[in-house]
C-alpha cells in the first residue's frame, strides 16, 4: 500500500502536512492532514506493507494486528497514557480512548462513542470527561462469519451497509440470519442508548466506524443528539499531536 498514490496537495502545504494512520485489524485507516486540518481519508487491507512520503511526519494508533512500520525519527507510535482521558482502566482499547476523548472535545461532555467496526463497542464518559465505562460485542461482519464458521448448513452471508433492514419475520435462511443479527443488534443498542439517556439526559452520542452509517438512520429517531462522525479516531489521534507539539515548545519544556 501506498499512500502517496493520489494525494495531490498544493506545495504551500508541503511544510505543514502529516499523517495519521489506525493500524486495526482488517484495515488501515489512514488520514492526511495539512495542520489541523483532515483532508483526505483513505483505508486498504492491514496485510499490505505500510509506505508513505519520505520525511512525512506519521502518527500511529495500534488497535489491531496490522504490522507497524521500522522505527524512524518521522514516526510516532501512541499508546493509552498519551491519551488525556480521565480514569481510563488498564487494558482500554487505544481506538476507545482516542475516539470518546475526541468526541468529548469537539462535541461536548457528557457523550458516548457507539464504534461498529469489527468489533462494535460503546464507551462513555462523565461531564468531566471520566470514563463511565461501556461494552464491546461482535460487529456486524463478525457475527454472520461467526454463524457460517460454526455452523455445517448455514451459508456465510454478505453484509453490506446498503442493503435495507430486512423484514422481522423472514421466509428464507439468508434473510432470517440478516433478520436475526440486524434487528437484535438494533434492540440491545436501543437498549443501551435508553440506560445512558437515564443517567445523563444531556450530551452527544456519536456513531463512528464502518457500520455506523447504516446504524445512523436507524438510531438517529430516538435521539435528537445522536450524530454520524466516522473519523472520530483520526480526530483523536489529530489532538494528540497538538498536545504534544504543545508540550514540546512550551517555555517548562526548555
Amino acid at each position: 500500500m501506498s499512500f502517496e498514490e493520489g494525494a495531490d496537495l498544493s506545495a504551500s502545504h508541503r511544510c505543514r502536512e502529516w499523517l495519521a494512520a489506525v493500524l486495526g485489524n482488517t484495515h488501515v485507516r489512514w488520514g492526511w492532514f495539512v495542520e489541523e486540518t483532515l483532508v483526505k481519508v483513505e483505508q486498504f487491507p492491514a496485510h499490505q506493507p505500510l509506505s508513505w512520503p519520505q520525511q512525512t511526519e506519521l502518527w500511529l494508533a495500534p488497535v489491531g494486528s496490522a504490522p507497524l512500520p521500522p522505527e524512524s525519527p518521522w514516526v510516532h507510535r501512541l499508546e493509552l497514557s498519551q491519551v488525556p482521558l480521565r480514569d481510563p482502566y488498564p487494558g482500554l482499547g487505544l481506538d476507545r480512548a482516542l475516539a470518546l476523548w475526541a468526541a468529548g472535545i469537539h462535541y461536548g461532555w457528557p457523550c458516548l462513542v457507539i464504534d461498529a467496526g469489527t468489533a462494535l463497542t460503546l464507551t462513555g464518559a462523565d461531564s468531566e470527561g471520566s470514563l463511565v465505562g461501556g461494552a464491546i460485542l461482535p460487529g456486524l461482519g463478525l457475527q454472520a462469519q461467526a454463524l457460517a464458521d460454526h455452523t455445517a448448513l448455514l451459508p456465510k452471508v454478505q453484509w453490506d451497509p446498503q442493503d435495507p433492514l430486512p423484514p422481522r419475520w423472514a421466509n428464507d435462511t439468508v434473510a432470517a440470519i440478516r433478520s436475526g443479527i440486524l434487528h437484535t443488534l438494533l434492540a440491545g443498542l436501543r437498549e443501551f442508548i435508553a440506560d445512558w439517556r437515564r443517567r445523563f439526559p444531556q450530551g452527544p452520542l456519536l456513531l463512528t466506524g464502518g457500520d455506523g452509517k447504516w446504524l445512523h438512520p436507524h438510531l438517529g429517531p430516538l435521539d435528537p443528539e445522536l450524530r454520524w462522525d466516522p473519523h472520530l479516531v483520526l480526530r483523536g489521534i489529530a489532538g494528540c499531536r497538538q498536545l504534544h507539539r504543545t508540550a514540546r515548545h512550551s517555555p517548562s519544556a526548555e
